[in-house]
């Protein structure tokens, strides 16, 4: 595996965008929310454990026309855009330095709506 090994803490990210991510093609994530977290995470989709990236910096609040221009970052089209955030303001978590691995790595996570995943209880 690249890098210093399984991070400790993933978020869930869907098809195909989290691929972008460790591919390099999207560094920017959009959610609602801003986040804390700063350093390297795995990215995980339905897929597994794809590969980690660094959360460098939130940005935003934003809103959707402020967010659209910028789409070679996001890879996602204002349609899409506005019905996410419905009407809510929008957060720029700023990715950089992308490791894929492989394989994706299996990975356990808790029903319903989750976002963060603790990797180093998988074993």
């Amino acid at each position: 595996m690249p890098g210093e090994g399984r991070p400790k803490l993933g978020f869930f990210v869907r098809e195909p965008y989290a691929t972008y991510i460790v591919a390099g093609e999207k560094i920017w994530e959009i959610r609602r929310y801003p986040t804390e977290v700063r350093g390297r995470v795995g990215v995980v989709s339905s897929r597994g454990l794809l590969g980690t990236v660094v959360i460098r910096e939130v940005l935003g609040p934003l809103s959707v026309e402020e967010v659209a221009p910028a789409w070679e970052k996001h890879r996602a089209d204002p349609k899409f855009l506005r019905a996410y955030a419905k009407g809510s303001p929008l957060y720029v978590w700023v990715l950089s330095d992308p490791e894929m691995y492989p394989a994706p790595l299996p990975v356990r996570r808790r029903r319903g709506s989750v976002v963060w995943v603790r990797l180093d209880e998988e074993g």
